[in-house]
């Protein structure tokens, strides 16, 4: 029997990260679906996640191999023009970051996984990760091929949707999915509280789950009345650059084959922890998927009220 692969829809780049100081300290293949990817690999079995994204024709060798050394199937890369997307990250003194498209907002655009990329049929999907924001072509492809999709679908949305104004679209578009992913800055901009659990209260529901990314304080997770704190993994933070891309990711795989909301959530946050250990991404293999399932039984979680 063919086995079924979690898809990841999102971008693969190479990401020039610069120290505050203007120095440049990584320049590593990055990007939220390099991240989410990963985070899925990381706590599944090895080749049971597939990266659906554009890329230069220059690049397909490199970022094939980057991916197939961490156990992931490249089946879903499809090639661009000549080089995929650059981003350069650079951080400021208060810890926020701020990241361009070296090669233009348009390159970027032309690289994006739309659903319809997914290139070996619904059948081989055991779930699907979204990034993205709430633009109508998009979704109207989500619609389209959701009844055929097997597993669950998650969305983790991008920034340029978290407005006032873009909320009843939002809470529209997430009725589409099952879990919704953003953190706490995105969602104290989609619904005007800046108190995270006040956030999620405001946040949309009917049977989703969703999760609230709180950075060093974990993350608050709902499903129906149910809530839970989830608490981190123990390790160092040395690039935070992708950990809420690879906790979505991890997230998403767990609650695929387990159904288990906070196991899937102690996994996620078990490989948002490794990710943001070193600049880049981290290695996959054996000894990283059992480090960081020991690394998930340390992650407390406990129920709270919204």
């Amino acid at each position: 029997m063919t086995q079924r692969l979690v898809a990841v829809f999102s971008h693969a780049v190479t990401d020039e990260v610069y120290a505050v100081d203007g120095r440049l300290v990584a320049r590593e293949v990055g990007g939220a679906g390099a991240y989410a990817a990963v985070g899925a690999s990381l706590v599944s079995a090895p080749w049971s996640t597939g990266i659906v994204s554009g890329v230069g024709a220059s690049d397909r060798r490199r970022l094939s191999a980057w991916f197939q050394r961490r156990e992931i199937d490249p089946v879903g890369l499809f090639e661009v023009g000549e080089h995929s997307p650059v981003t350069r990250v650079r951080y400021l003194d208060d810890g926020e970051r701020v990241e361009e498209s070296v090669l233009g907002d348009a390159h970027f655009a032309a690289h994006t996984p739309y659903p319809s990329r997914w290139p070996v049929g619904p059948d081989r999907l055991a779930g699907a990760y979204l990034f993205h924001g709430a633009d109508e072509l998009y979704w109207r492809e989500v619609a389209a091929l959701r009844p055929r999709w097997r597993g669950p679908v998650l969305w983790e949305i991008a920034a340029d949707a978290c407005t006032p104004a873009d909320r009843a679209r939002v809470a529209e578009l997430a009725r589409g999915v099952d879990v919704l992913s953003l953190n706490a800055a995105e969602a104290a901009a989609l619904t005007g509280r800046p108190d995270p659990l006040d956030a999620l209260a405001q946040l949309p529901g009917d049977g989703l789950v969703v999760i609230l990314r709180c950075g060093p304080a974990g993350s608050l997770v709902r499903h129906g009345r149910r809530s839970w704190h989830v608490g981190v993994a123990p390790g160092p933070v040395i690039d935070p650059t992708g950990g809420g891309n690879a906790y979505s990711g991890a997230f998403l795989a767990a609650y695929a084959s387990t159904g288990d909301i906070p196991a899937s959530a102690r996994a996620a946050a078990a490989a948002a922890s490794r990710t943001i250990a070193q600049y880049g991404a981290p290695a996959v293999g054996p000894r990283e998927r059992d480090e960081t399932r020991r690394a998930a039984r340390e992650v407390t979680v406990s129920a709270t009220t919204t």
